[in-house]
């Protein structure tokens, strides 16, 4: 007892935010203090060790062993202590409020919320939302997006998984089939035409509202629709749609936004964990 005693504590705070970001600006930044101040915390942290606990990597920090360590435990403390804190905390309302676009919501995300596990004691609440996040005002606590749009430095991102998009259409496909466009990716079919070398002859171009509608055309047998990988995974794997050309990444990617720091909350902490694992299990199919 008499090391912790001695330990600065708070300095732990401080490694373990360099620790994540691998820089001390970018520490700061999350933190919302000095530069200087974090500096000062892993010196005040590493004299007391009596190690090494970051090595200088260009402009970035990289964990030494020893750091490396240290860091593993404090994530693992310091999510332990975030569900103390949130179970103490009575008078917060437990529903987590997700504003996620309204495709990736309806054909991912809401066909896999009954998988999360109800021990994690809160309950997610999902709206369909898409561009521009304001948390205040929409009431929402995390956001999923793509970005196709600048967010504020001052929002917190984790990254979920890269976009993958491909053509998809009904294994019997009739010789009149026209070319599906959504009016939110209106370049989809042009950028994918760019990098691959098949083309599709169609006639007859039909433009829809969201991707949801054009990919229910597909599925009604309508036309060809250029779907993301996420969100045509049922149908394909039921045999309803197919991939002649498979899929590939467009460049674009899916974030997790929060007005504050993932690590402070609880339920943000775990609901991010849960996102990565339900995309893992689905990257790795």
């Amino acid at each position: 007892m008499e090391n912790i005693r001695r330990l600065p504590l708070n300095a732990l705070k401080f490694f373990y935010f360099v620790g994540k970001y691998g820089s001390l600006v970018a520490a700061s930044q999350q933190l919302h203090v000095t530069h200087g101040a974090v500096s000062k915390q892993l010196k005040l942290l590493e004299e007391h060790l009596n190690e090494t606990l970051f090595i200088k990597q260009g402009r970035n920090l990289r964990l030494s062993s020893a750091g490396l360590i240290l860091y593993e435990s404090c994530q693992y403390i310091f999510s332990e202590l975030q569900s103390t804190l949130t179970k103490l905390d009575h008078g917060k309302d437990k529903d987590l409020v997700v504003s996620c676009e309204p495709t990736l919501a309806m054909r991912w995300l809401i066909p896999r919320i009954t998988r999360f596990p109800k021990d994690f004691g809160f309950n997610v609440v999902i709206l369909a939302a898409g561009g521009n996040v304001d948390f205040h005002h929409q009431k929402i606590d995390v956001a999923i997006r793509r970005n196709d749009f600048s967010w504020p430095k001052t929002i917190y991102s984790e990254l979920l998984c890269n976009e993958r998009m491909g053509p998809v259409h009904i294994p019997s496909l009739s010789t009149d089939a026209k070319k599906l466009h959504t009016y939110t990716r209106p370049h989809a079919w042009k950028d994918w035409e760019k990098c691959h070398r098949n083309k599709f002859s169609c006639k007859e171009n039909m433009f829809f509202e969201h991707f949801y509608l054009s990919i229910q055309a597909a599925i009604a047998g309508l036309g060809i629709a250029m779907a993301s990988e996420l969100m045509v995974e049922d149908e394909i794997k039921q045999g309803i749609l197919i991939a002649p050309y498979d899929f590939r990444e467009d460049g674009s990617r899916y974030y997790l936004l929060s007005e504050i720091a993932f690590e402070t909350d609880y339920r943000r902490i775990k609901f991010l964990s849960w996102l990565r694992e339900q995309m893992n299990d689905f990257i790795g199919e």
